[in-house]
């Protein structure tokens, strides 16, 4: 295990934004493994259903699941094809939670596609999230031990039970800041989680190091996804390249909204009836106050804050150009919220 200090010294901020590409070269053939064994999964469904799954197998995500789990397995030892079936399985179950949330969310866009359910209707996109959970899960349980089947079970249905809470919280004008940390750390920060666990359990890592590698995965989860929130409320469609506006239609309250209620106790009534009426004078309105009395920065805070944890999680772990990685990644996401962020407050 390489010591704090030499990791400390490999650690080091970004001196400029790079894109997620660049980023990522250190397992860029890795990452093209994976994208190659994940399009070879079609085969393994029924013919009739195969177009379906090539379909939203084939969306242009970010494949960040995928990528921690080959960093974690470089970061502890070296990246072999047990890394990059990993990739597959969290990446397989990540795209199933997209397609039954973009039936829940009733979302038109998604990777700059049209979703599933626009196109075939939520009865099959329902059923085509089952048999990604399930294909994955068949994956999962071709490993020599079953701890990688186990957690990944484990994290599936932390993930799935994250989602029935959220739901049971819509236009809850009572949700606090720590049940809604509490909902993504299990909708988001279990599956980075798991995906930075089994890439270094993979690698027979010590306990220690596997520890500090699910806790940064976690910490990293929850960070993007509240970045990705934000992105929600004030990012530009076009940008993102799928539907926004989606959580606050469907009473989902994220943490732009939530600090802005906690701002205003007297008028959490008022303010609720504006996102859940969400009319284009309401978003105006809401937009205005959420960048002009220091929200946007509160966020930007919370942000930071799980980005530092993470970035001391690493300090565990040996010092290579896996774990450099690693933390440039919280300095990429530092960077896309802040360019965010300041974005908004200037527009």
């Amino acid at each position: 295990m390489g010591s704090a200090t030499a990791s400390a010294e490999i650690i080091r901020p970004q001196s400029a934004p790079v894109s997620l590409l660049e980023l990522l070269s250190p397992i860029a053939g890795d990452l093209a493994r994976v994208e190659d064994l994940l399009a070879q999964q079609v085969t393994e469904f029924d013919g009739g259903i195969g177009g379906y799954v090539e379909y939203v197998l084939g969306g242009t995500g970010k494949r960040l699941r995928p990528s921690l789990a080959l960093l974690a397995g470089g970061a502890t030892g070296r990246i072999h094809d047990d890394h990059v079936r990993l990739g597959v399985i969290v990446e397989l179950i990540h795209i199933a939670t997209l397609v039954h949330d973009d039936v829940l969310d009733e979302a038109a866009l998604r990777h700059g596609l049209v979703t599933a359910n626009s196109r075939w209707g939520n009865d099959i996109s329902v059923l085509l999230g089952d048999c990604l959970f399930a294909h994955a899960l068949k994956l999962a349980a071709s490993y020599p031990t079953t701890v990688v089947c186990q957690r990944v079970s484990e994290a599936t249905n932390t993930v799935c039970s994250g989602e029935i809470l959220q739901t049971q919280k819509r236009f809850d004008l009572n949700l606090n800041l720590d049940q809604y940390l509490g909902l993504i750390k299990m909708k988001t920060g279990a599956l980075f989680a798991v995906s930075c666990e089994l890439g270094g359990g993979l690698n027979a890592a010590a306990p220690g190091e596997v520890k500090s590698l699910a806790e940064y995965g976690e910490n990293l989860g929850v960070a993007y996804q509240i970045f990705d929130d934000c992105v929600d409320i004030l990012g530009q469609e076009r940008k993102a390249g799928k539907s926004l506006g989606t959580d606050v239609k469907q009473g989902k309250l994220t943490l732009p909204y939530l600090l802005l209620l906690h701002q205003s106790p007297a008028q959490r009534e008022a303010l609720g009836q504006m996102m859940f009426r969400d009319t284009p004078g309401d978003r105006r309105d809401l937009l205005a106050l959420v960048t002009g009395n220091g929200v946007s920065h509160q966020a930007q805070v919370t942000i930071d804050t799980f980005i530092a944890d993470a970035r001391a999680n690493l300090a565990a772990l040996p010092a290579n150009r896996f774990t450099q990685t690693l933390a440039d990644l919280l300095d990429y996401l530092a960077q896309q919220s802040r360019a965010l962020l300041t974005a908004a407050e200037g527009a």
